[in-house]
């Protein structure tokens, strides 16, 4: 038997249903080469402007030559190959809605990736087609045993396409691809093939006599409507619910886990007539965001798809975190650390000063020893923790010297900038990794001055000598800057890193009060955003893991440790703060407790020249927050440009996915930033965002992240689709109208509306200020949208009960009753106010 499928109906047919081999993969080496560029520069250019040079060597010599035809014959599910001393085997591919093929991923080192696929094209009739072929890395395409293209252009994370001419004739038509590319940290490795043409074409996937295809449509189907219940579960099971219990038992096999962790794989069973498949227990976890992939086997068929959810334990919440002092904290956080934190250098550090084992500490170094060597992507970031473990223990007589000898030699072979000559990935261009090369390289000259650094040729003196100017300058930036990646909970733990370690083991005095008045600054952004303890703000670079996962993110125990609010979580990174003698400044935890008739506006400058103008909004009941009139209608990447939260899970934002398959890799993905940036304006609790997306994007739609079960009611209105959590409303409009997910891996919390210009409308209030929630629901209901999505000039006019007329368009400014909203002359410092609320709703 056979699946047949037509293609996916997108601008064109997409040709995404194959037969596709395992990724066969080889670490690769180059002749070793220095790099230049600024840090930074890359937010605005993209990162495309820094290439690593082995990049060029490994495309030259892939454009000598063309692949050679990998199948004679139709391959089989389960049927193996191999290259490169890997067998791999091949599989159906099971797009879940992903126009490409695609199996993106982060390699730490330079890997060259390659892979088979093989289709077949039945066209109802003989006749000349042209396909649109879209890759990153380089796709030999061959129709009918006759090469079509060789599409080699190898620009790392950025698409390109070619159109491809091709005879195809009536009945059957064998497409097979090589996929080729080299990863360099997060690689997007995928391709597209789209037919352009109007005839009915189908595409056939050949299975063995023994397959059954409609057990696999079944099982297919199945997990295409199955979905988790929540996407946050405290103290509970994990449950995968199906839509329809199956009338036999089931078998599957699960992995979880992340390139920093591992893979873990444990074997389910779900009864018969069950509709919940259990995961995990949170009881396993501190608090951690997991990717589940699940696998069912129908023969030898593995149909794959991944689903993910934040899991958090509370059994190391103390019952009252705000009676405790700041060092208690930092010892409770210490203890959820070595308990439950991921298997890495800093873990170890926080197990030993728990009353660990020397023993357990050092197998856990050694094994972190590798991947500095090996200059693996993030190296720097477990580098750093090395200078204050020698600092802490290298005089307790715990370990033997011989241990001493490899850390030592170590930090000795290390390369520490691009000025150094290298064949590794790691990451220089943002400054987060530039603080931590340049801390690593001051620490590590402080600690051998007299000892040559073999990369460099250079004495650790010369190393601290010039680490020291490199960490003046960073400074100079910071201060005059901020953050170029504002707000970020993802890099604000890794800024604390750097800059913690500077503070305490630092020998020069001005670098060590520098860090210390960057730590307070950190410090005053995350007690001025953060609500309830959890950051709640547009962030400059932004995933999916931390927008959802409140409780695990690094900054969420950051700022639990500093002012008690929020929760514990066993972010590793943190070990450092937790073991200074740091304290956050204690001034600003009243920030995080606001009166009920309290409202707190801050606004800030961030990034070169100021781009990034924040605005923040924020009651004791909930917080909005946005960015100005940045770069609207260009491309994205990962800035998250409107939030509101009410809760750690009851959250809302709208952004224009930056691809359309759910769990995808990209940067923007689906809920991650945006594939183009809308144009955004605020006034207090009203958001207001004007898309006009090109239309060369896939995603012809834009949605909002409204998860109905974090809310106490949900109910729709007309164009309105309201929400209330506890005392405080939300209220969502979109010129395009509103549509609820309601099956699949987003149901229930998703909310999207059709078109590629569109205006969305966010309002936020509470009970002090609009009384009932069906008081509320009136009030936004009376109000009068005037919008025009003409091409040009979106623009919307809106009288608000209580902040009054409200005009916005792609062409003018946010004003209210006439008067901008102002957003510039704040600066990195901030404006912050915090006033009595003006209640009352305007006639």
């Amino acid at each position: 038997m056979n699946l047949i499928y037509p293609p996916q109906q997108l601008r064109h047919s997409v040709l995404n249903r194959w037969l596709v081999s395992g990724v066969m993969t080889r670490n690769v080496r180059f002749e070793p080469m220095t790099m230049e560029g600024d840090i930074n520069d890359w937010l605005l250019k993209g990162f495309s402007i820094h290439e690593n040079p082995c990049r060029k060597q490994f495309v030259d010599e892939r454009r000598k030559s063309v692949p050679a035809l990998p199948v004679s014959a139709p391959p089989a599910p389960g049927q193996a190959v191999t290259n490169w001393d890997t067998t791999v085997e091949w599989n159906v591919y099971f797009p879940w809605g992903n126009p490409r093929v695609e199996q993106s991923g982060f390699y730490f080192m330079p890997t060259h990736m390659l892979r088979y696929a093989y289709t077949v094209v039945v066209s109802p009739s003989a006749h000349k087609a042209v396909l649109n072929l879209k890759t990153c890395g380089g796709v030999a395409l061959w129709v009918n045993g006759s090469l079509a293209a060789d599409f080699t252009p190898f620009t790392r994370n950025i698409e390109q396409q070619v159109k491809v001419e091709v005879e195809l004739l009536a009945g059957e038509n064998n497409l097979v691809i090589c996929h080729e590319d080299l990863a360099e940290r997060d690689t997007l490795y995928h391709f597209t093939l789209e037919y352009t043409g109007s005839a009915a074409i189908e595409l056939l996937i050949p299975l063995p006599d023994s397959e059954d295809a409609e057990d696999i449509r079944m099982m297919e189907r199945a997990f295409e409507l199955a979905f988790l219940p929540t996407d946050s579960v405290t103290d509970g099971e994990v449950r995968l619910a199906f839509t329809e219990p199956f009338t036999q038992p089931k078998s599957f096999e699960m992995s979880y886990g992340s390139f920093f962790d591992g893979i873990k794989t444990a074997q389910l069973i779900l009864g018969a007539g069950r509709e919940h498949l259990v995961l995990a227990h949170t009881d396993r976890y501190s608090a951690d965001y997991k990717y589940f992939e699940i696998v069912a086997r129908i023969g030898r068929t593995a149909i794959r798809k991944l689903f993910g959810t934040e899991l958090y334990n509370s059994s190391f919440q103390p019952a009252d975190s705000l009676t405790l002092t700041v060092e208690e904290r930092k010892r409770i956080a210490l203890q959820c650390v070595a308990a439950a934190g991921i298997r890495n250098i800093h873990t170890a550090i926080a197990k030993l000063s728990t009353g660990g084992s020397a023993g357990d500490t050092a197998e856990i170094i050694l094994e972190g020893l590798t991947s500095i060597r090996e200059r693996r992507d993030c190296a720097d970031f477990y580098l750093i923790a090395l200078y204050r473990f020698w600092h802490d223990y290298y005089d307790s007589g715990l370990f033997p010297e011989s241990f001493w000898e490899q850390i030592k030699d170590t930090i000795l072979g290390f390369r520490y900038w691009i000025d150094e000559p290298g064949d590794d990935v790691m990451w220089f261009f943002s400054e987060n990794h530039a603080l931590l090369f340049h801390s690593c390289q001051l620490l590590a000259g402080q600690l051998f001055p007299q000892d040559t650094f073999l990369n460099s040729g250079e004495s650790g003196e010369q190393r601290r000598i010039k680490a020291e100017t490199q960490l003046t300058g960073w400074f100079e930036r910071f201060f005059e800057e901020g953050l170029a990646e504002w707000n970020s909970n993802a890099y604000i733990p890794i800024d604390v890193l750097g800059l913690v370690n500077l503070h305490d083991l630092a020998a020069m005095p001005e670098l060590r009060e520098r860090a210390k008045q960057a730590l307070d600054l950190l410090y005053e952004y995350m007690a001025a955003e953060a609500h309830n303890g959890y950051l709640a703000a547009t962030f400059g670079r932004s995933y999916e893991k931390e927008l959802i996962g409140n409780h695990s993110a690094g900054t969420t125990s950051l700022i639990w440790a500093g002012y008690g609010v929020g929760n514990v979580n066993s972010t590793s990174f943190n070990v450092s703060m937790y073991l200074s003698d740091y304290t956050p400044p204690q001034e600003y935890a009243d920030l995080q407790h606001l009166q009920p008739d309290e409202e707190l506006v801050y606004r800030l400058e961030q990034g070169k020249n100021g781009y990034a103008k924040l605005y923040h909004y924020r009651t004791d009941t909930f917080a909005m927050s946005s960015i100005a009139d940045f770069r609207p209608g260009a491309g994205g990447y990962q800035e998250h440009v409107f939030h509101l939260a009410f809760s750690p899970e009851a959250q809302v934002w709208v952004n224009h996915p930056g691809e359309i398959y759910p769990y995808g890799s990209g940067r923007p993905c689906f809920w991650a930033g945006n594939g183009f940036l809308p144009k955004v304006g605020q006034y207090k609790g009203l958001g207001i965002l004007l898309f006009d997306n090109k239309v060369e994007h896939d995603a012809d739609y834009t949605h909002a992240y409204f998860p109905t079960y974090a809310f106490t009611e949900v109910e729709q209105h007309g164009s309105w689709l309201f929400g209330m959590k506890d005392n405080a409303y939300v209220a969502v409009y979109a010129a395009n109208g509103l549509h609820m997910t309601e099956a699949g891996p987003n149901r229930g919390r998703e909310i999207t509306s059709p078109g590629r210009r569109n205006v969305w409308i966010l309002r936020a209030s509470d009970k002090l200020e609009c009384g009932t929630y069906a008081q509320f629901m009136d009030m936004v209901r009376e109000t009068t949208v005037d919008i025009s999505l003409e091409l040009g000039d979106v623009q919307v006019n809106l009288n608000d009960f209580s902040y009054g007329n409200i005009e916005f368009s792609w062409e003018r400014p946010f004003t209210v009753n006439g008067e901008a909203v102002p957003i510039t002359g704040c600066g990195v410092k901030g404006s912050l106010e915090r006033t009595t609320r003006a209640l009352g709703v305007k006639d």
